[in-house]
This record gives structure tokens, sequence and C-alpha cells, in this order.
């Protein structure tokens, strides 16, 4: 079926999906990702719609690579809703069979805190206070004290706290906001350390989330606090938000606990545990025999 119109410009187009797209998404996406896309497009030389697959090629040759990548997944959804039977722009779609380069192959460096640096980072992200003034090493310290993810402790609402335990069974992620599901699907139960209730004890109970604060602004304060303390010689990597994950599972293992009650509390497998934490946290010599 031909289009009933003339096809807007790539821009325009993108605009439309956008605006369509926009009732299901969460003000993070539109800000985010799809801001990206609308910046990539609005510089693109090839405006014509019918013309994807030299726009996809161009999008491809950007830097950096992982952006144009995930631009280009993007500008694929676009055309699929394009050329749907129900919007019409086009009556075929020009990169259907278009190959995207495959999502390289990474490998997750596990990185443990050692407990004289934890003092220091802590320390750092109470010092300055960039956002509103949040006290970020709060956010930090209770993802060391319970081992939970990043957007875990963003979704974490004052109803999920019994007792001396936290039911984790959501996500807030920086695409798609609050999800009711983990990054594993599973929910669980995780204890509350005397030092995590202490913690929650000094939070306002303002919002029903525990932490309403951007969970992007977390991210970026951190890094930029961590790229500070590297450069002045005082922690020897450029930690990441999620060692303090790794660094907690890694302190559960020293302390004894056993590793299938490790990856409960996680929300990952034993092999998972097995696999990465078991062997960094403990150093250990060759017996003489």
């Amino acid at each position: 079926m031909a289009a009933a119109y003339p096809a807007p410009t790539v821009y325009l187009a993108w605009e439309q999906f956008m605006q369509e797209r926009s009732a299901a998404l969460c003000a993070t996406s539109i800000a985010s990702d799809y801001q990206q896309v609308s910046t990539w497009l609005k510089r693109s030389p090839h405006q014509q719609l019918d013309a994807g697959r030299e726009l996809l090629t161009w999008v491809l040759t950007q830097d950096p690579r992982p952006a144009a990548r995930r631009v280009g997944m993007y500008v694929k959804a676009m055309y699929r809703w394009a050329s749907s039977p129900d919007v019409g722009l086009l009556a075929l779609n020009p990169v259907a069979s278009f190959q995207m380069p495959k999502r390289p192959q990474r490998t997750e460096e596990i990185r443990v805190i050692p407990r004289n640096e934890m003092r220091v980072v802590l320390t750092a992200l109470r010092e300055k206070l960039s956002y509103r003034g949040v006290d970020w090493s709060v956010f930090a310290e209770f993802m060391v004290q319970t081992g939970l993810r990043t957007g875990e402790v963003r979704a974490c609402k004052w109803d999920d706290i019994r007792d001396d335990r936290i039911y984790v069974h959501s996500n807030y992620t920086l695409t798609h906001g609050h999800k009711g599901s983990t990054k594993t699907n599973q929910a669980r139960w995780v204890p509350l350390n005397a030092r995590a209730q202490e913690l929650l004890e000094h939070l306002p109970r303002t919002d029903s989330f525990i932490f309403p604060w951007s969970r992007t602004a977390f991210q970026s304060y951190f890094t930029k606090r961590m790229k500070q303390l590297h450069e002045q010689g005082l922690i020897q990597n450029r930690y990441r938000p999620y060692d303090l994950r790794h660094s907690a599972i890694s302190r559960w293992l020293e302390s004894g606990v056993p590793v299938t009650q490790a990856a409960q509390w996680a929300g990952n497998t034993s092999e998972v545990i097995w696999k990465h934490y078991a062997s960094i946290t403990q150093s250990y010599e060759m017996p003489v025999f």
C-alpha cells in the first residue's frame, strides 16, 4: 500500500514516532536515549525517509561506536513503525534486512574496593554535595551493606521493609524508569544489618521511595569523584558504582557466608557467585608438602 501523502523527512518521522511512544515511556527515556537519537538525526545528511540504508550506514560510522549502535537500533524500530500498515509512511521497510553489528562481548571485571579505600570513597562522596544537597554516600553505603544493584536501591520503597529485611522485587533502569521486576526476574528478601538500619533511620520519609533521587545523577557524581580520587593517588582504581555491590558480595564470602546464601541475597545463581567472586575474596599461599 503506497503512502497516502508524501513521506516526511527522517527527523519529522522520528518526532512522530517518539510522540506516539511517549505515552508508554518514562521521562528518563525521553531525556536520555530518545533525545540522543533526535540530536543525531537532526544533523544527519540523509533526510529522505526512503534512504534508510544510507542513514543507518552513516549512523554506524559515527563515534562513539556503542552509542552509534544504540541509535541505529532505535532507527530500525522507527522504520518498522513507519512501514506498518496502520501508519503507512512507507510502502516497504528499506532497512528490514539491514544487518546491525553485534554487541561487543564484554567480560565484567570484578573489582573489590579494599576496606581502607572504602572509607576514602564514602568520605569523598559525603564531602561535596552537588545535587540538591543529597548525601550520595548514604546511597553508596546502602549498596555496600545490602549488596543490591544500583537500580534496585533506587526502586526500594519504605513499604518493602519488614522488620529487619527488605523485599527486593523491582528495578529502576536508566531507560525505562521503574520496572516491576529485578534484573534476573527473581524477587528476594535481603537482611538489613545494623548499619543499613542506621542509615535508613536518618533518612526523611517524604516519598514512597527510600531514595527518590536521580540514579543518573548518582552515577555521574560517583564517576567524577572516583576520577578525582584516582588522579590524586588516593585509590588504586577508578571504581564504578557496581563495584560497591561486588565488594559487598566478596565481604560476605570472606565472612564465611555460604555461597548458596550469598547467591540468594545477591539475586544470582551459586554458579555465578563461584565463578566471579569466590576466587577473589582471599589470597592463599601454595602449601609446601
